[in-house]
């Protein structure tokens, strides 16, 4: 299984839910897709490698950031957010209701396989 991690890029801190969600995906052992930008992207990567989980892999636009993960290099945004919603079975979106790259990625994947968490930022 594999599950494609999205949130907004003002994201500060993660919190306990979104902790626990992803604790909850690691039981899984579903491979997780996610990019690297900042903001979620970077906060949920740290926690990840953090915790040594293997099965990820970032898709990123050039940049060479994989942080200690492989990396899919999947040319200009939005090409890999394309790629990881349809290469992913499920979704978690961290969105905070403005986040343009956050609100595609929600129309690209069915809702009956996404979960989101709401944030006020």
């Amino acid at each position: 299984m594999q599950v494609f991690l999205t949130g907004t890029e003002r994201l500060e801190k993660m919190n306990e839910e979104m902790w626990t969600r992803i604790h909850n995906i690691i039981k899984l052992n579903a491979t997780i897709l996610i990019g690297n930008y900042r903001g979620f992207d970077q906060l949920a990567l740290t926690f990840l490698n953090v915790l040594g989980y293997p099965n990820v892999k970032v898709y990123e636009a050039g940049s060479g950031i994989g942080f200690g993960y492989p990396i899919i290099d999947a040319g200009r945004y939005p090409r890999q957010d394309i790629l990881m919603s349809r290469s992913a079975d499920y979704m978690l979106a961290v969105h905070d209701g403005l986040s343009y790259g956050v609100k595609a990625n929600l129309r690209r994947m069915p809702a009956e396989k996404t979960r989101i968490i709401y944030v006020n930022i």
